[in-house]
């Protein structure tokens, strides 16, 4: 199937609110330029709309949505039957976790779509930086043992290797040892990373040293023997 000069693109992010994003993830604000900003600007013919909680309401306007359900999941399937009753037929899911991620990336996974049923871009764990679709085959995402590592497999063997086109593989972050691998990359944001470790490690291992002498002092006091004079 090949998109005609009607077809409507959705790119659908799911944002927090980027203090709240990085709480969760136990970064520090530094780490705010790692996080793809999801005000995305149009690509093409591709509407942006956000799906976050209600925490993430700063970001308002018509292409803002709450998200529904349990589980990464269900929010992830209410948010596509959204943009298909609105009337998209090619979507692009991306989230905030892969520094990497360019306007680039999703105009290739656009153009893919074209005579793919799926577009994927793998991250370094085997999970997914990106995933294009076309609406009538959103079915292919229903069932999917997401957040496990495993859904980039997954969705392969639901469209079959023909079927499906691979970006190239990005780092996302989770952790600081996600951090550290991104450190040793040749990605762009690799010396943001590395910079990171080298500020906040440093602060920690002087905090860690500080702890230490302190517990080292209350030992020692409490090891003395009692004065002379007592009992």
């Amino acid at each position: 199937m090949f998109p005609t000069p009607m077809t409507r693109r959705a790119v659908l992010i799911f944002a927090e609110q980027a203090k709240l994003d990085l709480a969760r993830r136990r970064l520090p604000l530094a780490a705010l330029p790692l996080l793809p900003s999801p005000a995305i600007d149009e690509v093409g013919k591709a509407h942006v709309h956000i799906f976050g909680s209600r925490a993430a309401q700063a970001r308002t306007g018509e292409r803002f949505h709450l998200q529904h359900g349990r589980n990464f999941g269900e929010r992830l399937e209410g948010a596509i039957e959204t943009l298909t009753a609105l009337g998209y037929a090619e979507i692009v899911v991306v989230g905030r976790d892969c520094p990497a991620l360019v306007t680039a990336d999703v105009v290739l996974a656009f153009a893919r779509l074209c005579d793919h049923r799926l577009v994927l871009g793998p991250d370094h764990r085997g999970g997914c930086y990106l995933i294009g679709f076309r609406a009538e085959d959103r079915a292919l995402l229903q069932g999917i043992r997401w957040k496990r590592n495993t859904d980039c497999a997954e969705l392969t063997a639901r469209a079959g290797t023909a079927g499906v086109a691979l970006l190239p593989v990005k780092h996302d972050i989770d952790s600081w040892a996600d951090l550290r691998l991104l450190k040793q990359t040749s990605e762009r944001v690799a010396r943001i990373a590395a910079f990171l470790l080298v500020k906040f490690c440093a602060i920690s291992d002087t905090v860690k040293i500080l702890v230490h002498a302190a517990a080292q002092f209350v030992r020692t006091r409490m090891q003395m023997p009692p004065p002379a004079f007592a009992g």
